[in-house]
This record gives structure tokens, sequence and C-alpha cells, in this order.
């Protein structure tokens, strides 16, 4: 068998751009993953404010060790903003899961 023709029997073309819309619109979210999607959100903005608030030290006097220029804490936001994606991603996948059960339940209900 030539290979090609193989990858040409089982070729598929790239979905659509308004199929992809069309089926993303029919997906519902339910109340776990709506928490998730607005914590993230929030802790978005938070993440930029944390970075704001607690400055990292730009330069440093001799002397003393203190600092003479801060400036904005890139690391600590991004470091929370890592963390709250995996906790915001935790309870999506959670809304996920139960959204999946939910839909086993009424399919199984309906084979009864």
């Amino acid at each position: 068998m030539n290979m090609f023709e193989e990858i040409e029997r089982e070729k598929r073309d790239l979905p659509k751009v308004q199929n992809i819309k069309k089926q993303m619109s029919h997906y519902t979210y339910n109340g776990y993953q709506k928490i998730a999607i607005v914590v993230f959100v929030i802790c978005f903005v938070f993440g930029i404010i944390l970075g704001n608030l607690f400055p990292a030290c730009g330069s440093s006097s001799n002397f003393f060790d203190t600092c003479t220029s801060t400036e904005f804490n890139f690391s600590l936001m991004v470091f929370f903003w890592f963390i709250s994606f995996l906790v915001c991603l935790f309870f999506f996948a959670l809304g996920h899961i139960i959204s999946l059960l939910t839909s086993i339940e009424k399919a199984l209900r309906k084979d009864k």
C-alpha cells in the first residue's frame, strides 16, 4: 500500500471558524466554571496590584543595604498569575467533570 494514498484517504479538512464558533455557542457553563472565570479575571487584576504594592529593589546602597530605588515586582505578578491560573483551572475542570456527569445521568435516565 502506498503511504501517500493512505494519507489522502485519511485526510480531513481543517474546521472553519464558523463551525468552531457554532460548536462553542452550544456550550453552556455551569456555576463552577462561571466562578472560575470570574475569579481568574479578578486574580489577573489583583496580580498587577500586588506587583505594585510590593515593589522589588531596583538598586541598593552599599553601606546600609537599603533600597535607593524600587521598581515593579514583575516576578511576584507572574507567580500570582500562575498560581491563580492553576487554581481556576482546577475549578473549571471540576465544573466540566460535573457537567459531563450530569449529561451522562440524563442520558441514562432517557434509556430507562
